[in-house]
């Protein structure tokens, strides 16, 4: 019988900066799925912890490296997509609004 993969990632807020818990809540289950895409048969949780770090059991040497490298990829690819976040209003999005509308208005 095969043993079955299981990873368990501890995460925190302090990779992602100043975010909301809704924000958190929604990085975390981003990062869920992810690993879940990735490893569908493995047993997979997300946790709380004050210092991220992650526990793989069920593979060991060069596998085991192989899985920590691609969840490290995955947190990153997850962190840097920001599609978890709020949408925050872009200041300079705004000013190149006004600056299209005081041209239709010279017409």
């Amino acid at each position: 019988m095969p043993a079955t993969l299981s990873i368990t990632h501890y995460t925190s807020h302090e990779p992602l900066g100043l975010v909301s818990d809704e924000e958190y809540q929604r990085y975390k289950d981003k990062l869920l799925e992810a690993f879940q895409d990735e490893w569908p048969d493995a047993v997979v949780s997300i946790e709380d912890d004050e210092e991220p770090n992650t526990e793989v059991t069920g593979v060991s040497g060069q596998a085991e490296k192989d899985v920590r490298d691609r969840i490290e990829d995955i947190v990153t690819e997850v962190i840097d997509s920001g599609d978890w976040r709020d949408a925050e209003d872009d200041p300079y999005e705004e000013e190149e609004e006004l600056d299209e509308e005081e041209e239709e208005d010279k017409f």
